[in-house]
């Protein structure tokens, strides 16, 4: 091999790692906190269009018109996080599960062939609350609405012919609810504390 080849293979193996390099820092940093459930991990591997899963279902909990959708919690989170300071670093580490989880989403619906940019996106569902008590309980019935959008979108994949792509979204899935309950058993307990 000539030092051109050399110095090109090196370059490519080090911009790989580095890209990997953050996702693999914010993963570990997500899961070393008590705002995920660490026992269970996002699936290796990857999904592709064509092998029956709609990518249409995972818009609406990506970035929808909704109460539960993940963008929207970020913004309810850190939003909250500023507004009431003793329920500040709960909100702010769950937060940071929900960025993990937007930026795994928005992954699984290119891979799946969409486009997360075929929707405008609207803060009117984020919710604030009036007091701390009233944002926590707004928390948790948007992290339950969230699992039953989720337990739908298992329903669409459970009947379909099994695949890489199938298994490969139950277990994100499995993942994404994992963390989910994780948020309520959380926000449930702090409300629990404050009343």
């Amino acid at each position: 091999m000539d030092t051109t080849t050399d110095k090109s293979m090196m370059y490519r193996l080090m911009k790989e790692r580095g890209a990997n390099q953050l996702d693999a820092l914010t993963l570990g940093l997500v899961n070393a906190m008590k705002y995920s459930n660490s026992n269970v991990v996002y699936p290796d591997g990857e999904a592709k269009a064509g092998d029956g899963v709609d990518w249409m279902w995972f818009l609406p909990v990506y970035k929808g018109t909704c109460d539960f959708s993940e963008l929207n919690a970020i913004i309810q989170y850190v939003s909250q996080e500023s507004l009431y300071d003793e329920l500040g670093e709960m909100l702010m580490g769950i937060a940071m599960v929900e960025m993990k989880h937007l930026d795994n989403l928005g992954d699984l619906i290119c891979d799946l062939g969409g486009r997360i940019d075929t929707q405008k996106y609207t803060t009117t569902f984020v919710n604030y609350g009036k007091s701390p008590s009233t944002a926590l309980q707004a928390n948790i019935q948007s992290e339950k609405d969230t699992i039953s959008a989720y337990n739908e979108i298992v329903d669409k994949i459970t009947p379909l012919k099994q695949n890489k792509t199938t298994k490969y979204c139950l277990q994100m899935l499995a993942k994404l609810i994992a963390d989910e309950e994780v948020h309520v058993n959380l926000l449930t307990e702090r409300l629990k504390s404050l009343n």
